[in-house]
């Protein structure tokens, strides 16, 4: 199938120089390729150990989060997606490679006085901060009262 074909080419083989402007969007390709495969029944076994690799290389140098591309400081979006994709993965390996405290530690870490997530240190705090770190928290059981504290207000 020529679906299937571009998507496994998408995951075996570096971005083309066309492609640089993703370079910081690593694990998003890894994450929709990867389901889209698994949606079309063609998960890919064999790329297993390599897309592993290619997320490990996208965890932030402290632990906390992963950047959306290599040795990139912690994000929450890239994080959404990195957890997501390491889901996907499903072995015991990928998902040993998410740590659940360092994760909890790096959400309250971007908690904001209004209730809201700045969606890096230092960065903007939006509603994609505020889903993305209670998606990931509720996935991986680490949603707690300090860490909900004040959502509700922050979207109204």
């Amino acid at each position: 199938d020529k679906t299937v074909a571009y998507l496994r080419k998408g995951l075996e083989h570096p971005l083309g120089p066309s492609y640089v402007s993703l370079d910081a969007s690593r694990p998003w390709l890894v994450y929709w390729m990867l389901h889209a495969l698994e949606l079309l029944d063609a998960f890919p076994e064999d790329l297993v150990p390599r897309l592993r690799n290619t997320l490990r290389a996208c965890l932030a140098s402290d632990n906390l989060g992963f950047g959306g591309g290599f040795l990139q400081a912690g994000h929450t979006a890239p994080t959404y997606a990195s957890v997501l994709a390491l889901c996907t993965l499903g072995d015991e390996e990928s998902l040993a490679m998410i740590d659940r405290e360092a994760t909890y530690k790096f959400f309250m870490g971007l908690k904001m006085p209004s209730g809201g997530f700045a969606v890096q240190k230092d960065g903007e705090v939006d509603t994609r901060g505020l889903y993305t770190v209670l998606a990931v928290a509720s996935i991986l059981n680490i949603l707690t009262p300090e860490l909900t504290a004040g959502c509700a207000e922050f979207v109204q």
